[in-house]
């Protein structure tokens, strides 16, 4: 009884033991599975990180040399420009100079002429009675007149001809000087153009935290009006009135019809300024302070400044440290030093 017992019990520890083998083999073949799975993810990821990484080196490169030709062309524009405008300026000063000289002479010549034609008839009748008495100098007065009314007009002829001459001379200037305009007029559009691009491409890449913010131009600063109703409405709920106030002021920036703008001279040059003793505004300040009516003044500038006929906000990048637009050098100089970083970090990647 008790060896059947033990062979029972052997049986069952053998049946044991191999499905204990088997649930050891199926173990090892999902590990290898799995190492085979984690292999092939490991290839693939890796060949995905070097593709961006060449595509950031590559990228980083066409924006460096992007920079480099954009500083050049611009510093060869600024250059051509104030040369030609200094070599315009300077041979326009000469040519008017000179067709003042030569309308001068002009003048008096003819001057001269009239008067010895006029002092000629006066004294008709005495070279008569002088041409009676001395036959032999019949024909001196006459051919003396003659010579004199030839050179003279020989020197009008001469004088209008280099008047002629002067006068291409300025055309053909102010032609060089509208080429340069154009040249410097498609060159401002294209910067402009890649102004949009950087805003559109760093619109959710920056962030408060960073120098460069986009700013939305025309666009009230709420900050304000929460500092006002904090103040004004302690006891209230202040964060929803003070929401429905920037909100009924940011559609009054961006009324069409309603223009609060005076026109000032300063220093000869006529400038639109934000017109203090506008009814809607004086209520404003009087009655939530000079903050909030800064904050609208703002956005009334930049409304005025960068939308005037839309009268919607519009992104732009901001210098928010300096408080004011961002060069294009300076965004440049923002997206290659992130490349940088970006680059530095995958590096870092074993």
């Amino acid at each position: 009884m008790e060896k059947t017992n033990y062979e029972l019990e052997l049986k069952n520890e053998r049946r044991r033991v191999c499905s204990l083998l088997y649930e050891i083999d199926r173990r090892k073949q999902q590990s290898f599975e799995m190492e085979r799975k984690y292999n092939n993810t490991t290839a693939t990821l890796q060949g995905l990180i070097d593709g961006l990484i060449a595509k950031i080196n590559s990228k980083d490169s066409c924006l460096w040399d992007w920079e480099l030709r954009y500083n050049e062309t611009m510093r060869q524009l600024k250059g051509e420009n104030v040369a030609l405008r200094r070599v315009f300026a300077e041979e326009n000063r000469k040519e008017k100079a000179e067709n003042y000289k030569l309308r001068c002479e002009l003048r008096r010549r003819t001057k001269e002429l009239k008067d010895y034609k006029s002092q000629n008839d006066n004294n008709m009748e005495r070279r008569s009675f002088l041409n009676e008495i001395e036959a032999p100098k019949e024909n001196v007065p006459c051919r003396d007149l003659i010579e004199l009314e030839k050179t003279t007009s020989d020197q009008i002829a001469a004088l209008k001809e280099q008047l002629e001459e002067t006068s291409e001379a300025l055309k053909d200037m102010e032609s060089r000087y509208s080429c340069l305009m154009v040249k410097q007029i498609l060159t401002n559009r294209e910067v402009q153009d890649a102004r949009k691009e950087s805003i559109n491409g760093l619109n959710d890449v920056l962030t408060s935290r960073t120098t460069l913010v986009v700013k939305r131009m025309g666009e009230i600063d709420q900050k304000a009006f929460e500092v006002a109703s904090s103040g004004k409405f302690p006891n209230e709920d202040w964060q929803e009135t003070c929401a429905k106030l920037c909100s009924l002021w940011q559609q009054n920036v961006q009324d069409p019809k309603w223009h609060p703008f005076k026109m000032i001279n300063i220093r000869g040059n006529l400038q639109e300024i934000v017109d203090e003793d506008d009814e809607k505004l004086k209520e404003l300040r009087n009655e939530y302070g000079d903050v909030v009516y800064e904050a609208v003044s703002t956005a009334l500038m930049e409304m005025n400044e960068y939308n005037a006929s839309g009268r919607y906000a519009v992104p732009e990048i901001w210098n928010r440290k300096e408080g004011r637009k961002a060069t294009m050098k300076e965004i440049i100089q923002y997206v290659i030093g992130q490349l940088k970083i970006h680059k530095r970090k995958r590096k870092r990647i074993p």
